[in-house]
């Protein structure tokens, strides 16, 4: 974030220790926590991605509003519990609202409430398990895989590149952002005793086809899109999720996979990035020059 806003932004100093029984010793250095209230604004940059790491944030999150910090923004790239979002049978607890519930008691700023920036949350209905007490705004990276494209047509002016989706929830959510590109959408439907992805609209002969979802888990629906656009005639296929869970290093079946051109991720969770960084067909993007132009004003991920 730095290297992107130079002197626009300054870092402020942590001590961020812990005692011997393992909970959190922070501090903020004594010189910003007394001038916090000269900026502008103050963002802090969170990333849940463990439960092991939530506590020592909140506190973080909770004090800075209280040292006066202004135009409070919480910058939060994942949502983790964003699939948990619904209560399907009695006793199933939703935890995408406990999460909301803990980032709501944000308290307000001396400029007005704090603001939560969340990035391709999983289900956008979840913005409303937010309290009043916060503003929230919802964002998308997949303008980041816009500009590779952008770059993948200059070095390759003849292929064409078709966005294709693995499910109408995808397509629906996503579509709006891909005027130009041939469109394709997978589904699955019941063959006999099991369900198959095929695909139920567009035409993937001949093209390099990019499958757009907002997250991966295991990768299993990916891989299912693969093989009908292959058998169809696809050039390439690759992939993109802002969001690369990949529990249990599901991210294994994509290493080396001759079926898969190229994989890009962000680097919303720091834990994936490390183990699949400069490993193909894996490809970093990001989020740092996405969230600069953010805190400059400028709406870049539509």
């Amino acid at each position: 974030m730095k290297q992107n806003m130079g002197d626009q932004v300054e870092l402020c100093d942590l001590k961020w220790l812990h005692f011997p029984d393992g909970f959190p010793n922070l501090e903020v250095k004594k010189d910003d926590a007394l001038r916090l209230e000269n900026f502008y604004g103050t963002c802090i940059i969170l990333s849940l991605h463990s439960p092991a790491v939530i506590f020592e944030q909140l506190c973080l999150l909770y004090a800075l509003p209280r040292m006066r910090a202004r135009n409070f923004r919480v910058i939060l790239p994942w949502f983790s519990t964003g699939q948990t979002e619904r209560v399907e049978k009695i006793g199933q607890i939703a935890t995408a609202s406990s999460l909301a519930r803990m980032l709501s008691a944000t308290p307000a700023c001396p400029t007005g409430p704090s603001t939560v920036v969340i990035y391709d949350i999983h289900a956008l209905q979840e913005q409303f398990y937010f309290s009043d007490n916060v503003l929230v705004e919802l964002k998308s990276a997949v303008w980041l895989l816009k500009l590779e494209l952008d770059r993948l047509k200059k070095e390759n002016p003849g292929e064409e590149i078709a966005i294709t989706f693995p499910d109408d929830g995808a397509h629906k959510r996503f579509k709006p952002k891909f005027d130009g590109y041939h469109i394709i959408v997978c589904a699955k439907v019941r063959d006999g005793d099991k369900r198959i992805v095929q695909i139920k609209e567009g035409e993937p002969t001949g093209r390099h086809c990019v499958i757009v979802d907002d997250l991966v888990q295991s990768g299993g629906t990916l891989l299912e899109c693969i093989k009908p656009l292959k058998d169809q005639g696809a050039s390439k296929v690759s992939c993109y999720a802002t969001h690369g869970i990949f529990p249990k290093e599901s991210f294994n079946k994509f290493i080396g996979n001759d079926q898969v051109h190229k994989f890009w991720i962000t680097d919303s969770i720091p834990t994936t990035v490390s183990a699949v960084a400069g490993r193909q067909p894996f490809e970093i993007l990001s989020l740092a020059p996405l969230l600069a132009e953010y805190l400059r004003g400028n709406s870049q991920e539509s």
